[in-house]
């Protein structure tokens, strides 16, 4: 009888399951080269091992190389053994990302024949920050990876390549400098000077990082650059002049960094992905090493966060390291064009859709349970004053439309509508600008930019909410001043805020902590077996350290939560009569973030014509900003499905705070380490 009753719902629950396996499958087997690579996780892991002598390859005395993981994905060729050592390579990510960041150029190194450690910086992901490390500058995790590697059987320890991106190239750059700097090889008689450097690194690739510092002179360095970079890569001309970042393979930066001459004459003209060995541009094979330590600047037609998901960049990476290692032994040579990384992405993104879609079979089920079923009724009033419950009506609407008509219905809807939208995207520079003023960060909310994003997020929901509570104030005066008559535009914000009593909120809260637990156990699961989580881009919902990072979730979930009731209420109270839910769906979506992506065109319209920002102090905090705009289309589906289901907006608004708060929380970066409680 259950089965039958609750068909449906089962069907719905069993096909959002199956695609989460399919796009997991498919992910995994992408990734993994048909599982001939092995995925691992790697958490707190350290080993020990020995230095060999760069000059003859023996053991150098008193020497020990102490390798540690905080947190890292390896890639490991099956076919890679301690007879037959590959080169590998540290992969790592920029400011406020993750070490899935740098998938893509994980996954086509692997496939090439490459053992790939992409890591979390200090302060990022599943690496918590040790004290009060500024996240933004902290290096720590590059080169204790590298060591790792080195005393890793299966890896060739004369080919040992780094690279990340933009603050991780900054940790590639102080990873070079800091393996090199200290210099000195065994001197002439073959004595070791204790303590010197170890020169475990063979190339280095700055991704979105400008300023090398230094590195062995048999090192390959290379530049990878957007054509229009937020940050970096500012310089000058052959005469002189300040340049812009597009103007870059003409500057005596780019000269200088390749190590060609030039004068004020002859110009300057650094080409595009040319390999240059002692200043002078030479011939290569892509898959095979270039004889000589060479310096290279690759420029990709994109921006800055595009470094890291784009097939270009992609390729270039591919590029370097074929020039640097040339093609491992035993392996099949790529074009670098060739790119698989993009299916996998599309398997994430499929994930995505399955764990979203499993949200609302599975509230149905919850509902039908004796401790939530009476959440599927909701509080009325009748004309006598007495309270009654109604059971909701799945397939109707659970409260009432606008009964306005005309101009007047279309100046109610479309003007706050409007302003709503307006006031999310251009209030996003001066809100950022003094919020951290009015949110200081600390141990109990240690994230770089996560305060100033809830603050941000607080006065738009509240703003909203005023609009919509004084567009109902002015209609109702309307009527009873100007029209001399009942008021036609009920109190919707009361209507649908009405909860019932405390025991029912009670048991909303639980039920809504109940399906995002279900939806983690999911995803923790998805990742133990086949080690794929559920993103696009930087929209992505990953694995964490629970125990150190749920109370902070739980923390922040408090100032989030304040902005998902408020938009909740005002996507329920804006429904368009004689339209299809779809419709209405979408219209509130599209408002929820039509400012946001107004203001971003603007930005960047600006930037890849002109090459200068619009709002160049707001380089960063836009950047921050992306994912929001797949957060506020999910959030609207979500808060108004799940509000025809009870007939409140709670239920709706608590699941969103808690999802979207921990995929948040999750994803970003602090400065402080996290504390219990």
């Amino acid at each position: 009888m259950y089965f039958k009753k609750n068909k449906k719902s089962l069907f719905m629950l069993a096909i959002a399951l199956v695609t989460i396996l399919i796009s997991s499958f498919f992910g995994s087997i992408i990734q993994s080269r048909g599982w001939s690579i092995k995925v691992t996780d790697l958490r707190h892991e350290t080993n020990t091992g020995v230095y060999y002598s760069a000059l003859d390859g023996k053991e150098v005395e008193g020497v020990t190389i102490k390798g540690k993981v905080e947190s890292g994905i390896l890639y490991m060729p099956k076919k890679a053994s301690a007879e037959k050592p590959l080169p590998a390579i540290v992969l790592t990510h920029g400011y406020l990302n993750n070490r899935e960041l740098q998938l893509p150029n994980a996954v086509e190194l692997a496939r090439r024949g490459f053992i790939v450690l992409t890591i979390d910086r200090e302060g990022h992901g599943n690496y918590e920050n040790s004290g009060n490390t500024g996240a933004m500058m902290a290096t720590n995790g590059m080169y204790d990876s590298v060591k790792y590697l080195y005393n890793l059987p299966e890896v060739d320890k004369a080919k040992i390549g780094i690279s990340g991106h933009s603050m991780g190239g900054y940790t590639t750059a102080m990873t070079l400098y800091t393996d090199s700097v200290y210099a000195g090889m065994a001197d002439l008689a073959g004595n070791w000077a204790k303590g010197n450097n170890l020169g475990l690194v063979s190339a280095g690739l700055m991704q979105g990082w400008s300023t090398y510092i230094f590195s062995d002179p048999d090192v390959d360095v290379g530049m990878l650059k957007a054509r229009d970079d937020e940050f970096f890569f500012q310089s000058k001309d052959a005469e002189g002049n300040p340049t812009i970042c597009r103007e870059y393979l003409h500057s005596q930066g780019a000269a200088s960094f390749v190590g060609m001459k030039w004068d004020a004459s002859t110009g300057i003209n650094v080409e595009n992905g040319g390999i240059y060995v002692g200043g002078t541009k030479v011939e290569t094979t892509q898959g095979k090493a270039v004889e000589g330590a060479f310096r290279v600047v690759y420029e990709a037609k994109e921006i800055h966060p595009l470094n890291h998901f784009s097939t270009e960049a992609t390729g270039y990476v591919v590029d370097f390291f074929y020039n640097a290692f040339g093609t491992p032994d035993g392996a099949k040579f790529y074009k670098s064009t060739n790119q698989v990384w993009t299916l996998k992405e599309a398997m994430a993104t499929l994930g995505w859709a399955g764990i979203i879609f499993m949200i609302f079979p599975l509230v149905n089920l919850l509902l039908t349970l004796p401790m939530f079923q009476e959440l599927r009724k909701r509080r009325l009033e009748t004309e006598d004053g007495r309270v009654v419950y109604e059971e909701v009506d799945g397939a109707a609407e659970a409260g009432g439309k606008h009964e306005l008509k005309g101009l007047r219905k279309h100046l109610s809807l479309w003007i706050p509508a409007v302003a709503c939208t307006l006031f999310s995207g251009f209030s996003i520079s001066p809100i950022q600008q003094w919020a951290g003023d009015v949110f200081e960060q600390s141990a109990l909310f240690p994230q770089d930019t996560t305060g100033w994003v809830a603050i941000w997020a607080i006065c738009c929901g509240l703003f909203a909410l005023t609009v919509v509570l004084l567009t109902n104030a002015v209609n109702r005066l309307i009527d009873v001043f100007v029209l001399k008559q009942e008021p036609e535009m009920r109190n919707e914000v009361l209507e649908v805020a009405r909860v019932g009593s405390v025991g029912r909120f009670i048991k909303t809260l639980v039920l809504a902590a109940t399906v995002v637990v279900a939806m983690y156990l999911v995803l923790f699961l998805n990742w133990a077996i086949f080690k794929t989580d559920f993103r696009f881009w930087t929209f992505a919902m990953k694995v964490f350290d629970v125990e150190i990072m749920l109370p902070t979730i739980l923390r922040y979930a408090g100032l989030f939560g304040i902005f998902y009731v408020c938009n909740a209420i005002c996507n329920e109270t804006y429904r368009f009569k004689n339209l299809p839910e779809w419709a209405t769906i979408a219209i509130n979506a599209a408002f929820n973030v039509f400012g946001i992506g107004l203001v971003f065109a603007i930005q960047y319209g600006t930037f890849c014509t002109t090459g200068v920002m619009w709002k160049p102090e707001m380089n960063l905090s836009y950047i921050v900003l992306f994912p929001i705009i797949p957060v506020l289309i999910c959030a609207t589906i979500i808060s108004r499905i799940l509000y025809k289901k009870t007939g409140n907006i709670w239920l709706g608004a608590l699941i969103n705070t808690l999802l979207w708060t921990a995929v948040t929380v999750s994803g970003t970066a602090a400065s402080f380490g996290y504390i219990f409680g």
